[in-house]
């Protein structure tokens, strides 16, 4: 297992101003780089790789939309290392437009949780240096958290993962990617 599938905490990093397709470091809290991915700009349909490293040799996970622009589009996550399916996750478009919302949803597609925004989407988009926030609703579970750190140059989300928490943190990471790559094009 890669050492990002067992931490409680890290932070992903991007650009604040980019122009095509996004970078996405995984660091620990000393800095350190553990996973990174990088986002090919103008693809239709979404088609997401998180790597060990920059190298881009080794392959962790897979973010791959079920249909090409669907603002309420379905992503499935694979575990490339055994190529096995996950889970996947929703955008809940509608809700979305004020607040950014997505729904957790197991191997045979049952919801099982949310990614829920706690800050106002809808003003963020505007004003982009309004950090964002973000919790997990698993239900009988104390939240995972996504709490953005105000820098006007680089992106910095902190992730913190309650320790014991039973959630696969391969979804984790992957919905923090994602997340960060569809909020990244939105602001």
């Amino acid at each position: 297992m890669h050492p990002l599938f067992e931490m409680d905490n890290y932070i992903i990093q991007t650009k604040f101003l980019k122009i095509f397709g996004g970078t996405y470091w995984f660091k620990d809290l000393n800095g350190q780089t553990i996973a990174y991915s990088k986002q090919k700009a103008f693809k239709l349909k979404e088609d997401i790789i998180l790597y060990s490293d920059e190298s881009c040799t080794h392959a962790l996970l897979q973010i791959k939309a079920r249909q090409m622009l669907d603002l309420a589009a379905t992503y499935d996550v694979i575990d490339l290392t055994t190529n096995e399916h996950i889970g996947s996750v929703r955008r809940k478009f509608l809700k979305s437009i004020v607040k950014d919302s997505w729904k957790l949803l197991d191997t045979e597609g049952n919801q099982y949780g949310e990614l829920i925004e706690d800050s106002i989407a809808i003003l963020r988009r505007f004003i982009p240096l309004i950090p964002a926030k973000f919790h997990f609703e698993i239900p009988g579970h104390a939240g995972i958290t996504l709490h953005q750190q105000f820098n006007p140059i680089i992106k910095k989300t902190l992730l913190t993962i309650p320790p014991g928490h039973p959630m696969d943190r391969r979804m984790v990471a992957a919905i923090a990617l994602l997340n960060s790559a569809i909020e990244g094009r939105q602001g």
